[in-house]
């Protein structure tokens, strides 16, 4: 079981080093954190779709589904970096990113968990 969280770690903190960039860069404004805001509602929507699939199923195992959402997940996801962003602008005084950030981020998850359930059931 470690093994499947150790290797989902990996690739998830892998992926989400080059996605965030890679979103980021298209972005070009350095003071809003697309990048870290996107990797969040894509690690959510899949967290969401692992669980609500795997426990409808038994096509994944129980070594693949922690290894999918407590390794690549746990990984591709930060709450933390979220936490410091929200902070350095609300430090900046740009409160009206902060606002965007923080409410984009809440409603965004909420929406792509809702989204992750909705597509594993269509597929069970």
């Amino acid at each position: 079981m470690l093994s499947y969280v150790a290797v989902g770690g990996l690739l998830g903190t892998v992926a989400r080093y080059g996605l965030q960039g890679w979103i980021q860069d298209r972005v070009g404004d350095s003071t809003f954190p697309l990048g870290t805001l996107g990797v969040n509602i894509l690690g959510t929507l899949l967290v969401a779709f692992v669980m609500r699939y795997a426990t409808g199923t038994v096509v994944m195992s129980p070594e693949v589904r922690v290894g999918l959402t407590t390794g690549f997940c746990g990984a591709f996801t930060t709450m933390s970096t979220f936490a410091y962003e929200s902070q350095a602008l609300l430090g900046s005084g740009n409160y009206w990113h902060t606002a965007l950030y923080a409410g984009t981020t809440l409603i965004g998850s909420f929406l792509a968990v809702y989204a992750g359930i909705a597509l594993a059931n269509q597929l069970l």
